[in-house]
């Protein structure tokens, strides 16, 4: 397999989140040899045998492409050393390159290697989650992302929540006999901006909550009887999200309803074998960050990292691209990744 032809294979066939056949059928031509497995829109293969185990997983589905693509988003065009089409960065080419990577990598005896390739990674459902029982019994993870190759052993958790607001509707003219829902909901809106939050986390930095969709009013003349309010919240490990959705509620005039608590914040120290191996293949400095929220979340119970080749900013991007030199390098820090681990 050739990493740069396979991203382009990839890239042509679309997989917007809940439309990944097509991609898991590529896969299962390519990974023949491996006898691969498809479970739902998912699929995995497996090399060796042995009490060590390594998962080697990333993402068939993107976004949609946004109005604001000039060219076709499944052209898969090569140009100026780079494959240029949607999901070439995120994550159609780490996920060639773990392909690559597992196909090719030098297993010794006891070790065992596990490729998976999975759905609904951008819209959470379907995908590694629900795969995960299926596979062998896992000692560590590699989740295939756009780091620029920088080894993540960390990232922050989500916790979104609504609040509701009710008040009376009354004519604008006559307040007195109703009562505003928008004031109610600013006054909400006012006293999250002041909730206290933990100190940054020396790799992720600081936790946010931030109000980010608003919705209120009837008419220009009426006093608003409610107003609503979503809340995204990036939390810190130590943190838990139930204590901080308490400590909200209590704060609040409004309804607060919690909308999605699941992906903890997660952190795998320095010290793990997993990140040893691939800040030793990588050699792009000390363990960082993971800017968004990723499949780690889903073998959160195992030592991790989030590493691949591509840059973050050209995640959900229009005219997204992707490096083929980044690519390559992708393969061979993915291999010598799996190698340094197993040794």
């Amino acid at each position: 397999m050739n990493v740069v032809e396979l991203t382009r294979a990839l890239v042509r066939i679309p997989s917007v989140s809940g439309s990944e056949a097509g991609c898991v059928a590529h896969l299962q031509g390519e990974l023949a040899a491996f006898g691969p497995r498809v479970v739902g829109r998912n699929l995995f293969a497996v090399r060796g045998e042995g009490p060590r185990t390594l998962l080697f997983n990333s993402h068939t589905d993107t976004v949609p492409a946004s109005p604001e693509w000039t060219i076709d988003p499944h052209g898969a065009e090569l140009r100026e050393g780079k494959v240029h089409g949607l999901g070439s960065n995120d994550a159609k080419g780490p996920l060639a390159a773990l392909a690559v990577a597992f196909a090719t990598a030098r297993l010794p005896k006891g070790a065992r290697l596990v490729f998976a390739a999975t759905c609904d990674e951008e819209t959470g459902g379907q995908g590694l989650g629900v795969l995960r029982p299926e596979l062998p019994a896992l000692g560590a993870a590699v989740i295939g992302e756009p780091t620029a190759l920088k080894v993540c052993s960390a990232q922050r958790g989500l916790l979104r929540f609504r609040v509701t607001a009710k008040g009376k509707r009354a004519h604008a003219a006559r307040p007195w006999q109703g009562e505003n829902a928008i004031f109610k909901a600013c006054r909400d809106v006012a006293a999250l901006e002041a909730f206290p939050l933990p100190a940054p986390h020396p790799l992720l930095g600081p936790a946010t909550l931030q109000v980010t969709v608003i919705r209120g009013g009837v008419k220009v003349n009426v006093v608003p009887p409610e107003c609503v309010f979503e809340v995204d919240a990036r939390t810190l490990p130590g943190a838990s999200h139930r204590e901080m959705f308490d400590a909200v509620r209590r704060i609040l005039g409004g309804e607060a309803e919690l909308i999605s608590d699941r992906m903890a914040p997660v952190e795998t120290p320095e010290h793990e074998a997993i990140v040893a191996a691939a800040l030793a293949a990588a050699g792009t400095g000390p363990p960082v960050a993971f800017g968004g929220v990723s499949d780690l979340f889903h073998v959160r119970d195992l030592p991790g990292v989030v590493l691949g080749p591509g840059r973050s900013e050209q995640s959900h991007a229009a005219d997204e691209w992707i490096e083929t030199a980044m690519l390559e390098r992708g393969v061979e820090v993915y291999r010598a990744t799996a190698e340094a681990f197993f040794s």
